[in-house]
């Protein structure tokens, strides 16, 4: 006779769906909006459990790690005390494609169960690759599963993050190993599987945590490695001798076995290979609620969940509401990137707090340090917090020292920018001068400067500080139309172009009060344009202005290559004799660089022989020293200059 058995397991395999449709839209929207770079794993529970033990260690959180993610980390801990696996069972995507080449295999006859003592020796390397993985992101504070993760790989592209080489092997791992061995990645590499089962034995990883945390409370110094190590070794020890959890998760398959008719479908339907119709309740560690057995089972109500055949839905109800939780929570709060407080706990208590937002210069943990490094050095400044998300930063204070208004100051850096060539007939240049709201760091100046001069014939663009900031634009003619120019400086996008493509920006500037119209003769707006590049080393210092002497050289075409006068500085270093490099502009306002020496221990001759060397010789800051090729031509500009002086 045959079993009536019901048919697919449709809800799960919808989620499952869902999310590699998910993943796919992602991939493919940069070619479809003006979204760039995707972050593939903003809702990685893994990711966030990194992310988490890092910031717990550091107080530190790497821009590629994101609050979301920390929340996502915690659901999945309590997910697996209540559920068990759903992210395994359910969203994974390496754990969907591994069970649906798994089905391949199985056509093929080909897919086998490893059981005995290679499957417990194998479960061992999910352990050691977790420890790895845990180690190495709490030593660098950057997510070391990038290096390998297969699907971090391939949905990026293999982007800087990947190791090649690391990615490859795990992506013919798992498509090979799941076509001849049951899910041979899920089952005994995946480091989230293990972290998952050490969460299922609560108690042992409680217990641990806890003894660590008291050791530390009483001045034991040690490592968080050792707790690391006791962690995963513990959890591989349980799971090799017991391979099933006592009290957790809450949730459990049981078996009636009075109803029960012996057929065994639902050992054959499991995807993990557990033998399902031996147990009374499933508490092995692999099980991960995904319900086929339930779906598989002929008699009614004999295979349950605790007992209870209404929460046969309970599985994919918990999945969809746990990942709603975790995008609604990960969105409202928000984890600071950096929160470093360097005063004395009675000024820290006492202190003010100044937040702004819009610092576009805050966008990542790199930047967030330098930020925190420069407010080191400020008196009166006790400690700040970055929120990279939406580049907001903290910043605790002594109002006694400061004020709003200074802090302000504090963040914001003048600039100015030539954007197009001044024809040198020009006699005046006009300009207008305006405040700007919401205007406040190097990558507003920047983004406003690019539309400035992509949108009108602007040749020179100045910021200063004031409240609001005072921004300068500088025009070879009357200013005809300055309404179009406000249209264009209000806007509320900017799309430009990146290595990936375009990126559109939100802005928000807005002008305040009325702008002043201007006129400034040619030579002070290069005045007011030019900025002076000056390098002193060899130890200037130790010498006074009567023992040196200058060679002064035009910069002609060299002064497109003003980004890279560090190199040759770094050249002209070599030589003991000269100890500084500065540029400024001559009586005709054309750049000229000023090489300062010493007479009696360098020449001219070598001087030039240094400018015009085929390769830079240069130093990098680890000590190390090697050699690019000259960018730079002076070869006209030395020739000139002799011809003039014999």
């Amino acid at each position: 006779m045959k079993l009536k058995t019901k048919g697919t397991n449709w809800p799960r395999l919808t989620v499952q769906w869902g999310v590699i449709l998910f993943i796919l839209i992602l991939a493919f929207m940069p070619q479809l909006t003006k979204i760039t770079a995707p972050d593939f794993e903003a809702y990685c529970p893994f990711g966030g459990l990194q992310a988490l033990g890092s910031y717990l260690l550091s107080q530190a959180l790497s821009c590629t790690m994101t609050s979301a993610q920390i929340v996502m980390g915690i659901l999945l801990f309590a997910g697996v005390l209540l559920f068990s696996k759903l992210f395994c069972s359910y969203i994974c995507p390496i754990g969907t494609v591994s069970e649906w080449l798994g089905r391949l295999g199985d056509k093929l006859k080909i897919r086998f169960t490893i059981s005995g003592i290679f499957d417990k020796i194998l479960r061992s390397l999910k352990y050691i690759l977790l420890f790895i993985t845990l180690f190495y992101t709490l030593q660098s504070n950057e997510l070391f599963c990038k290096k390998f993760d297969p699907y971090f790989a391939l949905a990026s592209g293999f982007n800087s993050d990947v190791v090649v080489l690391y990615a490859i092997i795990t992506i013919v791992l798992v498509v090979f190993g799941s076509v001849f061995i049951r899910l041979f990645w899920c089952k005994y590499l995946c480091p989230l599987g293990a972290i998952s089962n050490i969460f299922k034995f609560s108690l042992f990883f409680v217990a641990t945590l806890a003894i660590y945390l008291i050791l530390l409370k009483f001045g034991v110094e040690i490592s968080y490695v050792w707790p690391l190590a006791i962690a995963c070794a513990g959890g591989y020890a349980i799971e090799l001798f017991g391979q099933k959890s006592k009290f957790f998760p809450l949730t459990k398959i049981t078996r009636n076995t009075s109803s029960c008719i012996d057929c065994q479908l639902c050992s054959k339907k499991c995807p993990q290979a557990i033998d399902v119709a031996s147990l009374k309740v499933v508490k092995h560690v692999d099980c991960n609620l995904c319900g086929d057995c339930l779906l598989v089972c002929p008699e009614k109500n004999t295979l349950t969940i605790n007992k209870r055949k209404e929460l046969k839905w309970l599985p994919i109800v918990a999945t969809v509401l746990l990942v709603t939780l975790g995008v609604i929570v990960g969105k409202l709060w928000e984890v600071p990137t950096i929160d470093l407080k360097w005063g004395e706990p009675e000024e820290i208590e006492s202190a003010e707090i100044f937040t702004q937002s819009g610092l576009k210069n805050i966008k990542c943990y790199g930047s967030s340090m330098a930020f925190a490094n420069k407010m080191k050095t400020v008196d009166g400044v006790y400690g700040v917090a970055t929120y990279v998300k939406h580049n907001r930063v903290k910043m605790y204070y002594d109002s006694d020292r400061l004020n709003e208004e200074k802090i302000q100051e504090l963040l914001f850096t003048p600039q100015k920018k030539a954007l197009k060539a001044l024809d040198k007939n020009v006699e005046t240049v006009y300009g207008i001068s305006l405040k700007l709201n919401n205007f406040f760091d190097s990558y507003d100046f920047s983004y406003l400067s690019a539309m400035i001069a992509s949108e009108t014939n602007a040749v020179g663009l100045i910021s200063e500080f004031d409240c609001p900031v005072v921004v300068k634009i500088y025009f070879p003619e009357p200013i005809e139309n300055t309404e179009e120019l406000f249209n264009i400086i209000e806007s509320k996008e900017y799309t430009f172009e990146t290595t990936q493509g375009p990126r559109t920006l939100e802005l928000e500037y807005e002008i305040s009060g009325k702008p002043e119209l201007f006129t400034i003769p040619n030579a002070e707006y290069i005045n007011s344009l030019f900025t002076a590049f000056e390098r002193t080393f060899n130890y200037r210092d130790d010498y006074t202005d009567d023992v040196v002497k200058s060679y002064t050289l035009p910069l002609g075409n060299n002064s497109k290559l003003r980004n890279r006068l560090s190199y040759l500085v770094s050249h002209l270093s070599n030589d003991d004799g000269v100890v500084e490099f500065k540029t400024e502009l001559d009586s005709t306002y054309e750049e000229v660089a000023d090489i300062v020496y010493v007479d009696t221990m360098t020449s001219v001759s070598k001087i030039e022989e240094a400018l015009l060397s085929d390769t830079l010789v240069i130093s990098y800051s680890n000590g190390r020293k090697g050699k690019v090729e000259n960018m730079f031509d002076f070869s006209e500009e030395i020739k000139t200059k002799n011809s003039k002086e014999n």
